[in-house]
């Protein structure tokens, strides 16, 4: 469902902060241009954005299985980058690429070897959170772009990964530590900017008491005539409410019953 891709971009983003020569130029869903964003912050920076979300449907089972999204990084560069390094001897240096289509190039290919190293590199808690949301990626596409917007040259590129991802928990169902989602809710309310997020996820899902049977009608996506007739829905009460089955009369072919109110004694029922 797309709440898990959210909470997916959201970590993948917080994941790659200053984890790339990009450091804390980290954007996540940017409106404007990859050309305008890059054009008014030279430096090299991430955008990150969702795209296709697909899942496999069974019936009116809207919320899917199989569920897979594509994750977009996209890179950009417009200006020199300094890069730390090693001198052979045990001391640092800097080494800097220059702003040719030469140096541009190379410091995407090494933008881009770091974003891959940075989602897989088991170091860090939102690493790990991203881990979790996705259990397989089952494609890895990278585009190459360039052009030139009010006099600014940039260089681009664009990482395109297909991601499985968890279910997104029912609608009701309580969030358990330990779980994927129980983990990425729990960074993110840790996090000042993110947390506001976090508690209106929190309470989109378990905000409202749905009992276990009402759930399962929601999760297949069928009425709850059709949960009867599959015979499990409880007896319910006038107001809706299920009764235990000490409050339920049977008639004789035993397919009619016929709901007892507490006031009523079992002389009056019958």
């Amino acid at each position: 469902m797309s709440l898990t891709r959210l909470v997916m971009r959201l970590a993948a983003a917080r994941a790659l902060r200053d984890r790339t020569l990009a450091g804390a130029r980290v954007f996540d869903s940017a409106v404007d241009p990859i050309d305008q964003t890059i054009a008014e912050n030279r430096q090299p920076l991430l955008v990150l954005t969702t795209d296709e979300h697909e899942a496999d449907i069974t019936g009116r089972d809207l919320a899917g299985d199989a569920q897979r999204c594509d994750l977009v990084i996209e890179l950009a560069i417009a200006t020199r980058v300094e890069v730390p390094a090693r001198d052979g001897q045990g001391g640092q240096i800097t080494i800097a690429i220059p702003h040719t289509d030469e140096g541009m190039e190379l410091t995407l290919d090494m933008m881009e070897h770091q974003v891959l190293t940075a989602l897989t590199r088991d170091d860090n808690s939102w690493t790990r959170a991203w881990l979790k949301l996705v259990p397989r990626v089952t494609r890895r596409l990278s585009r190459r772009g360039a052009s030139s917007e009010n006099g600014v040259r940039f260089a681009a590129r664009q990482l395109v990964l297909t991601c499985d991802l968890v279910d997104t928990p029912a609608v009701g169902a309580d969030i358990l530590l330990g779980t994927a989602w129980g983990e990425v809710l729990a960074l993110m309310a840790a996090d000042q900017s993110l947390a506001p997020i976090a508690a209106m996820l929190r309470e989109q899902i378990e905000g409202e008491d749905v009992p276990d049977w009402a759930r399962t009608a929601q999760m297949l996506g069928v009425s709850l005539e059709v949960m009867d007739q599959l015979g499990v829905l409880p007896t319910l009460d006038a107001q809706g409410d299920p009764v235990t089955l000490d409050a339920v009369i049977f008639d004789e072919e035993g397919e009619r019953v016929t709901v007892i109110d507490a006031t009523m004694t079992a002389a009056e029922a019958l």
